[in-house]
């Protein structure tokens, strides 16, 4: 069966204030992924949009990409690859597709869906989704060995070079006679305007890719960015000399020596250049990082990369909410209208309601099946069919209905408490369980699509235990679920807490360890005014999952091994709502 074939419009930010290295990581990209990419040349000023009209039209005509001016129509992927981003700019490109931001620096970082990092950051600054120099399009290794001292020495400071580090550096270099004018070649890069070069040195004017040159050189002198990556790719040891303390710091954490920022310093030329082991460690640790998988890392990502969830919050649908929480294959975002922390998954396996999630993934989890779990649930079920009961009164009657039954052990509590049940879940085998082993109807269906003829025709009650968090439009399902009920009927449901210990003592590693099929984290603050906005009101919340052993320090390290220590840990857990789930029972308004 061909694979589809998915559409990428590719942003780079090239020209005066951005040099060439995102146009020319994205040509390279461009020829990778075929014909079916455009790029948008908004983010590029007149000399980088000719040179990328000259590059294109060297392309094979069924490999061209096509070149708009103007943002319009849809794509499976858009790829950002600039310095920094606004955020008004991001949520013009996230009306059109997913949006990837590569190596972003500014405020777009903040908002984001996902985020690649191929150049290494400063230790500690905010994670990105995916993090690797493996996504660089770096050439394969070409040198085996360093050679020292060097007799070809190549300078590139990129397609513009503002503060003429170029210029800078011959001086002091041909002042010192560290190198001879026919040992040196420089990159004049297409916004270098017109400069006087020294007599006698090479010139290489206008390249957007070096990788094909560099092994030709025993040296290479540039700041930090692409070009000293695919140097110490190719095996060449690179010197730094940077334009910026910023980039100074990143030379400093990436481990790659460096003259310092904007004047060289040409002692500490003189003692690299005398020191090979020095120069060679950066060529040793990259490749050794990037082992055989180099070049091809971000095509491969950006064909299978997709989204499940939305930017946008699932209840309220505010947009422009900041990330909280990003990891390889999701992102968090938390809506400050509403409260609810919801999920964009990009998790190419995504999770299937069959038997096996009843059987072994359940296993894995709990340490036992569903069915052997079934009168464990069935007994906590007990107190939620009594809250149902008396908060739905005499003057409602019908049936239960129960959304994401499962194998039914809420039905069944519910039928000897005297109360009609019906359940509704996506898995056949769980419905054909509730159907001819308990005795009770039940339909295979996801609730956002199931028909109001195909429910029965008086409902008490509905009901969802641990399955709000599994719907990506919560929206639908809260304002389907309150038009179903009569008025005074009952609206329960149960979902992981996000102010337990768990969500208040580490945050990051709560949503780390939340299942990839969680796509809001609800929390009993904000729930009354949440739930109103739906014509419910909310009576009752039991807060339930408490665990002495997960508290802070002593407490919890001892409580297991103490049981007065546990029942004092377990009943300040329910004095102050610590509990790393709950329950809600809201009733439908009077109309």
């Amino acid at each position: 069966m061909p694979k589809p074939v998915r559409s990428y419009l590719i942003v780079p930010a090239a020209g005066a204030g951005e040099g060439m290295g995102h146009l020319a990581r994205c040509l390279g990209l461009a020829e990778q992924m075929g014909p079916h990419v455009t790029f948008l040349t908004t983010r590029m000023d007149s000399a980088a949009r000719a040179l990328l009209s000259t590059v294109i039209s060297r392309m094979p005509a069924h490999a061209r990409p096509r070149v708009l001016q103007r943002l319009s129509g849809s794509y499976e992927i858009i790829l950002v690859d600039a310095r920094a981003s606004s955020q008004m700019e991001l949520e013009q490109l996230m009306r059109h597709g997913l949006v990837v931001s590569m190596d972003e620096g500014g405020e777009a970082a903040r908002y984001a869906s996902f985020l690649v990092d191929a150049i290494p950051g400063l230790p500690g600054t905010r994670p990105a989704n995916r993090t690797s120099v493996g996504f660089l399009p770096l050439p394969r290794r070409a040198r085996s060995a360093i050679t020292l001292p060097p007799k070809k020495v190549l300078i590139s400071f990129g397609g513009e070079d503002r503060e003429d580090l170029s210029g800078k550096l011959l001086d002091r270099l041909l002042l010192g006679r560290v190198f001879r004018c026919d040992q040196i070649t420089v990159v004049e890069g297409p916004l270098f305007g017109v400069r006087e070069w020294p007599a006698g040195i090479t010139l290489v004017r206008g390249s957007t890719g070096l990788g094909p040159m560099l092994s030709d050189f025993d040296l290479v002198i540039t700041h930090f960015g692409i070009t000293a990556f695919e140097s110490l790719a190719v095996g060449v040891p690179v010197i730094l000399l940077n334009p910026s303390r910023y980039h100074e710091k990143l030379a400093h954490a990436a481990g790659i020596p460096s003259l310092g920022v904007a004047s060289p310093d040409m002692r500490r030329l003189r003692r690299l250049l005398a020191r090979p082991a020095e120069l060679a460690t950066p060529v040793t640790t990259l490749n050794a990082a990037l082992g055989k998988e180099r070049g091809k890392q971000l095509g491969r990502l950006l064909e299978t990369l997709q989204v499940h969830g939305s930017a946008q919050c699932p209840v309220c649908g505010r947009g422009g909410n900041a990330v909280t929480a990003r990891f390889e294959d999701r992102t968090y975002r938390k809506c400050p209208r509403c409260g609810i922390v919801s999920l964009e998954s990009f998790a190419t396996h995504q999770m299937k309601y069959g038997e096996e999630y009843f059987s072994s993934e359940y296993k894995a989890q709990y340490g036992r099946t569903y069915l052997e779990d079934f009168d464990a649930i069935k007994r906590a079920s007990v107190p939620r069919v009594r809250l149902v009961k008396e908060l739905s009164g005499k003057n409602v009657d019908g049936a239960v209905v129960d959304i994401g039954c499962a194998y039914g052990p809420f039905l069944d509590a519910a039928r000897e408490a005297g109360l009609p049940g019906y359940g509704v879940d996506v898995s056949s085998g769980a419905v054909s369980y509730v159907r001819k082993k308990l005795g009770i109807p039940a339909l295979c269906a996801s609730f956002e699509s199931v028909a109001r003829g195909s429910l029965p025709r008086r409902i008490r009650a509905i009901t969802m235990w641990y399955v709000i968090e599994h719907f990506t439009g919560t929206d639908l399902v809260l304002r389907k679920a309150a038009s179903l009920l009569p008025p005074g009927g009952v609206f329960a449901f149960s979902t992981p807490n996000g102010r337990g210990i768990s969500g208040r003592l580490d945050p990051l590693r709560f949503l780390k360890n939340s299942p990839a099929d969680h796509f809001t984290v609800f929390s009993p603050r904000g729930l009354r005014r949440l739930l109103s906005g739906y014509g419910l009101e909310l009576r009752a919340v039991r807060v339930t999952g408490h665990h002495p052993e997960r508290f802070p320090g002593i407490l919890g390290r001892s409580a297991d091994q103490h049981p007065g220590l546990y029942r004092l840990v377990r009943g300040m857990s329910k004095l102050f709502g610590l509990g790393d789930t709950f329950e809600a029972y809201a009733v439908k308004a009077e109309q």
